[in-house]
C-alpha cells in the first residue's frame, strides 16, 4: 500500500513517466495529453480514463515522483544520538533539497502544480513528508517547540519555492536560507543536548 492509491497499469506507468520527463526537459507548459499519448504509445482516451484530465495526470506524477526521491529517503533518516537539533534539521534539509537541485524543473511544476486545480493533493504530500521528519529531529523537546518550529519552517520552504518560482531566487542558494532560519530557530536549543560543553560548531 505503500505508493499512491492503488497499483498501476502499464500504460499508466509510461504515461507518468513521459510526463515527468517532459517537465522536467522542457517545463510545465510542453506537457500536453495528445503529445504524451503519442510518446508513452497509448490512446488519448486512456489518458482521460486513467487520470480525467491534464492537471491530475500532472498531479499524480509529481507525487509519484516526490514519493521515490523525497519522501521515502526522508522517513528512511533516523536521529543521530547526542546531534544537536540544528544540525539533524539541517541533515534532513540537504536530503530533501539534494534531489530538487539535480532536478529544478521538476521542483518549478511542483510549485506551480500545488497552486492549480488538485494542487491541494501535493500540498498535503509535501507536509505529510515534511513536518513527521522534523518531528523526528525534535522529538527530546517539547511538543509546542517542535510544533512552532515545524509549522514555521514549512512556510519559510513555501515562501522559498515561491521566490524560486518567479526567478528571484536559484535552486542554490534556498539550501543556505533555509540554515540560516534553522540556525536562528534552534540557537537557544543548540547546546543542550547531554555532554555539550556549550558554543557553537
Amino acid at each position: 500500500m505503500g505508493s499512491p492509491a492503488r497499483t498501476q497499469t502499464r500504460s499508466e506507468r509510461a504515461v507518468l513517466q513521459v510526463v515527468t520527463g517532459l517537465l522536467e526537459t522542457e517545463g510545465y507548459e510542453a506537457v500536453r495529453i495528445r503529445d504524451v499519448a503519442a510518446r508513452a504509445h497509448v490512446s488519448t482516451r486512456t489518458i482521460y480514463e486513467s487520470f480525467g484530465n491534464r492537471d491530475e495526470m500532472i498531479v499524480t506524477a509529481l507525487q509519484q515522483w516526490m514519493q521515490e526521491n523525497v519522501k521515502d529517503p526522508v522517513n528512511a533518516i533516523e536521529p543521530v544520538p547526542g546531534e544537536p537539533i540544528d544540525d539533524g534539521l539541517m541533515r534532513l534539509f540537504r536530503q530533501i533539497f539534494e534531489p530538487w537541485e539535480r532536478h529544478p524543473r521538476l521542483l518549478m511544476a511542483v510549485d506551480i502544480a500545488r497552486r492549480g486545480p488538485g494542487g491541494e493533493r501535493l500540498v498535503t504530500f509535501g507536509r505529510h513528508a515534511f513536518q513527521p521528519a522534523i518531528h523526528k529531529v525534535l522529538k527530546d523537546t517539547d511538543p509546542e517547540y517542535a510544533r512552532d518550529v515545524s509549522e514555521i519552517l514549512y512556510h519559510v520552504v513555501v515562501g522559498l519555492l515561491g521566490q524560486f518560482r518567479d526567478r528571484d531566487l536559484p535552486i542554490t542558494s534556498l539550501l543556505p536560507v533555509i540554515e540560516r532560519a534553522v540556525r536562528r530557530l534552534t540557537e537557544s536549543r543548540a547546546a543542550r543536548p547531554a555532554g555539550s560543553s556549550g558554543g557553537h560548531g
